[in-house]
């Protein structure tokens, strides 16, 4: 008796460890994010928190390598939701950069735009007299972030558009922001490109370290640089957004850095319950001021350009839904 006792009673603990801990798998979300020093993780980190307390879902967010490994990690099951520049995402949606995307990646959905990150491209502060533009660090040290990424896109598309290969005209480093920072304060880099939302935590550290500052793109650079990576023609996935003293203190008053971007997106694997979305959807438009006690980032979010469609990528279901009721239709 004792025996059956024992035997019913361990029956129902491991029951219910299996509730809490979803061995369904339905409710433990993986979140990809970026590198432990980037805005991605530290804001995903504030977002996952809240979620958690709002929806009762559990969230694991975890670093990774940024947005092209997030969906590739989406594509194989490894995450269930990411944080992606949305220019990698329409260009893995719609196989646009078929060197890093063999095949187009359709299994995700677009939860919402968070934030505007943009191209921010370091350069150490003994430089500022000899480089005026991109083509001013040739042949010199330059961290374009890891091949493939959001980043790494970004600085090999605007390098080329002065006549420039990245794999030849620049001595390449392939680091993190965070990584990035350090070499530069130990004087092993020139330069470093980050695409992100302003101010990122490395950068501003790195301002109280060493003298540094931001360079500018010049207007026709990013006119043709928007002009051509519009979608159909006629969606514009990037735009003119400038940094100033506002985010970084090394940039004076009353001036600012001319650059573009683009909006960091959440989205989820199509796996994902309509009702789940449209808890988590509710949860990050309606909890603003709690995820910005977490990261300073969430205060520029802005439910109106959530609801914009991103190319030809679905907003996902459980999302739209939520959308439709704050918009009344």
């Amino acid at each position: 008796m004792k025996k059956s006792l024992s035997l019913i009673l361990a029956v129902i603990m491991l029951l219910g460890m299996c509730v809490m801990t979803s061995c369904s798998g339905g409710s433990k979300i993986i979140v990809g994010t970026g590198g432990p020093t980037g805005t991605y993780f530290a804001y995903t980190q504030a977002v996952g928190k809240v979620l958690g307390e709002k929806t009762g879902l559990s969230f694991d967010v975890v670093s990774t390598g940024g947005s092209a490994a997030n969906l590739k990690g989406l594509r194989d099951g490894d995450y269930k939701m990411a944080i992606v520049q949305n220019d990698t995402m329409i260009n893995a949606y719609n196989n646009l950069d078929p060197d890093n995307f063999p095949k187009a990646i359709t299994n995700f959905s677009v939860l919402g735009e968070v934030y505007s990150e943009v191209i921010q491209i370091v350069v150490k502060g003994d430089l500022k007299g000899s480089v005026k533009t991109l083509a001013d660090l040739k042949g010199m040290r330059v961290s374009v972030g890891d091949v493939g990424s959001g980043v790494y896109n970004n600085a090999k598309e605007l390098f080329a558009m002065y006549g420039m290969d990245i794999d030849k005209d620049i001595v390449q480093n392939n680091l993190s922001v965070g990584d990035s920072a350090n070499a530069m304060k130990d004087g092993n880099l020139d330069a470093f490109f980050f695409t992100s939302g302003a101010p990122t935590t490395a950068i501003t550290e790195l301002i109280t370290a060493m003298d540094i500052f931001l360079l500018s793109l010049e207007d026709q650079v990013m006119a043709d640089f928007i002009a051509s990576h519009k979608i159909d023609g006629q969606y514009e996935v990037y735009g003119v957004m400038p940094i100033t003293n506002a985010q970084y203190a090394c940039i004076p008053e009353g001036e600012e850095v001319k650059t573009i971007g683009v909006t960091a997106t959440f989205v989820v694997s199509n796996d994902l319950s309509e009702e789940d979305v449209y808890n988590m959807t509710k949860a990050l438009w309606e909890n603003i001021d709690a995820i910005a006690t977490g990261h300073v980032i969430a205060k520029s979010m802005d439910i109106n350009a959530a609801t914009i469609t991103i190319g030809n990528v679905p907003v996902h279901p459980g999302a739209a839904k939520y959308y439709a009721e704050v918009s009344g239709q």
